[in-house]
């Protein structure tokens, strides 16, 4: 099994998060107490964006421009962890 720490920096939040659970971070965000910005759950409406440090897996992250994820945004409702986390809910594209 592997786990990866997410810390929210802003909120100095941390926990670990396994691969296998398919949990999104805002699913696992909202397990441990944090109340995320969202709405549609599906990666349609760009609510939940932030900026990581670390890599992720988001396969329906249509509301974010190519240029942006670059950028190291994701949509925390669709996105999981593949390493390492550190999220700055403070900033938004």
């Amino acid at each position: 099994m592997t786990e990866h720490t997410v810390h929210f920096v802003n909120e100095d939040v941390t926990f670990t998060m396994s691969e296998e659970s398919n949990d999104s971070i805002l699913d696992a965000a909202e397990k441990h107490g944090l109340d995320p910005s969202y709405q549609c759950r599906m990666g349609h409406c760009g609510i939940c964006a932030v900026r990581i440090e670390g890599d992720v897996e988001q396969e329906d992250a249509m509301m974010l421009t190519p240029s942006e994820k670059e950028e190291g945004y994701v949509l925390t409702c669709v996105a999981t962890p593949r390493s390492d986390l550190k999220v700055y809910t403070d900033e938004t594209p």
